[in-house]
């Protein structure tokens, strides 16, 4: 099975096989529970669930030894010394990625021409990621409330771009997404764009430059004075959104938005 790691097909070292992947059905559970003197069992609080080990079976076959042995391995562990959280995809599901950073390395067992079967452990995120990104796009006067579904099994973080289409300056706006609002008091004169990275929970005065929705943004274009509330969270499901203020105009929405899996 193919194994794309930072970028790099495991393909690239034909002496490598990598071939069974065990996954952990979910993100580990970070609920936690506190006794209560006098009252039965506890009290219960959940958490957001947590990081989720993948693991991958490998092994190393050359046709001479040691020197090959040697060199396919060394191309093994070039592959795989990134010390950042990396995207990794298996081939078994090429649309969609984790994020996922590589644990303690493996010892593996050289003899002749094998380098024995050893394991590759990885940390992930609770979700997966969709290999591509989405995005929505909404016409709207000031005041408006509509529905969309966004096609999505898990929550999902958006960047919102809005941008002042009508001949009215707003004098501030909130947006709500099913009962999620943020209220940002900035005047979004004509023409003007407002930016809502609920990934980086940021604002700022320009157009989406967060091309691959990681939360990245140029922090001087920060508009956060006059923030206030929640960055909105998209559901799975039908969605109700509105966007009110105090004057009339239209706006162009742009929502953003990578699906999430528990695959």
């Amino acid at each position: 099975m193919e194994l794309t790691w930072n970028g790099i097909s495991s393909d690239l070292i034909p002496e490598l096989t990598c071939g069974k992947v065990t996954r952990q059905l979910l993100g580990a559970y970070r609920g936690t529970s506190v006794a209560v003197p006098g009252r039965p069992g506890a009290w219960h609080f959940s958490e957001q669930r947590g990081r989720r080990l993948i693991t991958v079976e490998c092994f190393v076959m050359v046709d001479d030894f040691p020197t090959d042995r040697r060199d396919a391995l060394t191309a093994v562990a070039n592959w795989l010394d990134i010390n950042t959280q990396a995207a990794l995809i298996c081939g078994d599901q090429p649309t969609v990625y984790y994020d996922a950073v590589l644990l303690e390395p493996p010892n593996v067992d050289e003899w002749r021409q094998l380098g024995g079967i050893f394991e590759l452990a990885f940390e992930a995120d609770p979700y997966s990621y969709d290999i591509s990104t989405s995005v929505a796009e909404f016409n709207q006067s000031v005041d408006d409330e509509w529905t969309h579904d966004f096609g999505l099994l898990v929550a999902t973080y958006p960047v919102i771009e809005i941008t002042n289409t009508g001949a009215t300056n707003l004098e501030g706006l909130w947006i709500t997404i099913e009962g999620v609002a943020l209220n940002i008091t900035t005047t979004l004169a004509v023409g003007e764009i407002l930016t809502i990275n609920s990934i980086g929970m940021a604002v700022t005065g320009v157009a989406n430059d967060d091309v691959n929705l990681t939360g990245v943004y140029d922090p001087t274009t920060l508009t956060m004075s006059g923030v206030y509330g929640e960055f909105p969270i998209l559901m799975p499901g039908v969605n109700t959104i509105s966007v009110e203020g105090d004057q009339a105009t239209t706006l162009n929405i742009q929502i953003y938005y990578r699906k999430r899996y528990r695959s």
